[in-house]
């Protein structure tokens, strides 16, 4: 079955270390307001960002593991390239501000449109659609305003619930650092993810999960992501967003499929 963390979260500093959290929240001296804030411009911090990763999927269709190399500059430029066993070459996916390409090398096709036709289709075996991979693999969570409806103090760490039209959020935040460490996404009253952070580094002044889990627990759905090499907000290598594809890749222009 898919695994489970216990997590722990961070923010800005210098060096390279992951944190301790020892501190007791005090709502005297933090609201939840500041709190969101904090998340967003800790993200917003966040200009550029390269890394290797590990992969673990589970569900009941398909478990494996994976390496990744990920790449993002901007907020809105995003590379994944996945190699499986033996370090086969899998797919790879390009993110754009409304674009996408993406080369499924197992299958030879070669896919590009708008994120909006991507819409319910998966990457890969992974349970996540396109629109999804950028808040999960580089822990975007930027909330549109919230109003709140419980804010206290629970499990050592500020807890925050809030909803947004249908939507509903329970949010931990570390007490210590006031980044997230645990989200879970409801609609109707139905829990549909959640997400934990865990091992937030220092890395060039800024704090970054090193561990990140995805659940979708309906579905028995899980993917953890590991980074074991991080680079943040330092020049990143644009031959890496080269996508080379083979002469004899199916193209499929989803556009032309809406």
């Amino acid at each position: 079955m898919y695994k489970f963390l216990v997590l722990t979260a961070t923010i800005f500093a210098v060096g390279c270390s992951s944190v301790q959290t020892n501190i007791k929240p005090d709502l005297n001296k933090i609201t939840y307001r500041e709190l969101l804030q904090n998340n967003v411009s800790w993200q917003n911090s966040i200009i550029s960002l390269s890394g290797e990763t590990r992969i673990t999927l589970d569900s009941p269709q398909y478990s494996g593991n994976f390496s990744a190399r990920i790449a993002q500059t901007g907020s809105d430029s995003l590379l994944i390239a996945v190699t499986g066993p033996f370090g086969m070459n899998l797919g790879k996916v390009f993110l754009a501000k409304n674009r996408f390409v993406f080369y499924n090398q197992v299958m030879n096709q070669f896919y590009t449109g708008s994120k909006i036709d991507f819409e319910g289709r998966n990457f890969l075996q992974f349970p996540l659609e396109i629109t999804e991979l950028q808040s999960v693999f580089v822990a975007q969570d930027k909330f549109d305003v919230l109003e709140k409806k419980l804010f206290e103090i629970r499990d050592n760490a500020y807890y925050l619930e809030a909803a947004n039209g249908e939507a509903a959020y329970h949010i931990w935040f570390d007490a210590k650092t006031y980044l997230i460490r645990r989200v879970e996404f409801f609609q109707e009253g139905q829990l549909i993810y959640y997400k934990e952070y865990d091992k937030f580094n220092r890395i060039n002044n800024t704090y970054f999960p090193m561990a990140i889990n995805f659940v979708r627990p309906d579905e028995k759905q899980g993917i953890s992501i590991y980074f074991s090499s991080l680079d943040i907000n330092k020049p990143v290598d644009h031959k890496l967003f080269d996508i080379k594809i083979s002469d004899n890749a199916s193209q499929i222009d989803l556009s032309l499929e809406n």
